[in-house]
């Protein structure tokens, strides 16, 4: 139900049923016999609403909810099966997280974040570094260590996430340092793309880190096939047999905004998240959200978080549980469907027309089907006769004092 309406219609349908659920409660406890005397006593010059019991919309606000249950009880949300096959591409991802028993020393440099990833990229397709795990004190600095990843890791998509010195055209700082993400490949000696953190702790790194305004952008990783594979078998459509993986990026503190991929006009198959957080508790509340963002957007999230007690793991999919708490690599297989669908989600196109409907539904006093109810109908009226009675120039026709 998420990628049509959202977390907003979630908390609606968590709220609806609240209100169903009380009603019943309330007049099995209450009864209905004794709450109608009670309310004629107490409010006799109100008007009642004739048409619509406090029973009928509850009974029609129940069916509203059983019909939108009905879906989830349909469709199934598991992870897709790891063996290739015509309508299935399986996908290597990992997360190289170098644990401290292998290298001797917490501040871990380029080279062995190089020397971890070579240890993986036998195994992995996609491998992921954690947000700021090199710093680049420069921007030829910055090319010249993507160039040596390049040349070292040749068998993986490496997502290498960086501290970067440069000089801020708006601000005129030149020591400026802001937080990024770029993919290297060997498809080409440039990044496949490059992704600035938009979102900034506050204190922690707002104070010494510049936010980006860009949004993220996706790329076309093309997948060969397998060693056991006819490459016709594999994509009988035709040159040049490959199976393209639309990925796109984004960093921690991003994925706490409700639209981090609201500028993409397609799906992503997959979305490279590299996070550091400070306990595992910060690191869960984040891994909710990339969760959330994953399961709006109807795609996977690869979470890794290089923090003392951060979660990491894959997110959406199908998955609901990260893969581990802490340091130390590791590569996951999860299957992607073929042909990927890249059209967006219902949420991810309409995502404010979805939300006004949801508000235009509740404006009324009582909630019915997709409209008000007659007694906020009636309300609205007798407001539209009042402004029109209180505008100038108008009145109300006299009352013909003759009886004929």
């Amino acid at each position: 139900m998420v990628p049509y309406v959202g977390p907003v219609g979630s908390d609606w349908v968590v709220a609806a049923w609240a209100v169903v659920l009380s009603r019943v409660i309330g007049a099995w406890y209450i009864g209905e016999g004794e709450e109608a005397p009670l309310t004629a006593r107490t409010a006799p010059t109100v008007k009642q609403t004739s048409h619509w019991s406090e029973q009928s919309s509850s009974l029609l606000l129940l069916a509203l909810l059983v019909i939108l249950a009905v879906p989830s009880l349909l469709l199934s949300n598991f992870p897709l099966a790891v063996v290739a096959g015509p309508h299935i591409t399986p996908l290597s991802v990992g997360c190289v997280l170098p644990a401290y028993r292998r290298y001797k020393h917490h501040t871990l440099t380029l080279d062995d974040y190089i020397q971890e990833s070579m240890t993986l990229t036998s195994s992995a397709r996609f491998l992921l570094w954690p947000e700021g795990a090199v710093t680049f004190y420069s921007e030829l600095e910055l090319a010249e260590g993507l160039a040596k990843v390049r040349k070292a890791v040749t068998g993986s998509v490496i997502g290498v996430s960086f501290e970067e010195n440069f000089g801020d055209p708006n601000s005129g700082n030149p020591g400026s340092r802001r937080t990024g993400i770029a993919l290297v490949s060997q498809r080409s000696a440039s990044p496949e793309l490059i992704y600035y953190k938009r979102h900034l702790v506050p204190i922690a790194e707002s104070f010494s880190l510049s936010h980006s305004q860009a949004p993220p952008n996706i790329t076309t990783i093309p997948l060969a096939a397998p060693k056991d594979w006819n490459k016709t078998a594999w994509v009988p459509d035709g040159p040049p047999y490959t199976r393209p993986i639309p990925v796109t990026t984004s960093i921690c503190l991003d994925f706490a905004d409700p639209a981090p991929f609201a500028e993409l006009e397609s799906r992503p198959a997959l979305i490279l998240a590299p996070a550091r957080t400070w306990n595992i508790a910060v690191g869960n509340a984040m891994w909710q959200q990339a969760r959330q963002r994953a399961e709006e957007l109807g795609t996977m999230v690869l979470w890794c978080d290089g923090g003392q007690g951060g979660v990491s793991g894959i997110a959406g999919g199908g998955f609901q549980d990260f893969a581990q708490v802490g340091l130390g690599s590791w590569v996951k297989n999860v299957g992607i469907s073929y042909p990927f669908d890249e059209r967006r989600t219902v949420y991810a196109r309409a995502r404010n027309l979805v939300l006004l409907l949801i508000w235009l539904s509740v404006l009324g006093s009582r909630v019915h089907f997709g409209a008000f109810s007659l007694e906020g109908i009636e309300n609205i009226r007798n407001l539209l006769r009042k402004a029109q009675r209180d505008t100038p120039g108008t009145s109300a026709p006299e009352r013909n004092l003759v009886d004929l």
